[in-house]
């Protein structure tokens, strides 16, 4: 989702019902895109996913993060 979406759906107040609407027709359009993306865009993604979860689940213990 690009930032005119997030800012158009920041104005939308949370009871509207345009609000939820908006929401599905925005993540249909990022799984479309997402969809249409070439092989080694998507698998670059999932890398990236990947090595952002092992970080969080490998941080040293004596680290006070959480």
């Amino acid at each position: 989702m690009d930032d005119k979406f997030i800012k158009e759906l920041r104005e939308i107040g949370r009871d509207d019902r345009r609000r939820s609407e908006f929401m599905i027709q925005g993540m249909k359009e990022t799984l479309q895109g997402r969809k249409e993306e070439s092989i080694f865009k998507r698998w670059i993604r999932r890398k990236k996913t990947e090595k952002k979860i092992s970080q969080r689940f490998n941080q040293d213990p004596s680290s006070d993060q959480k």
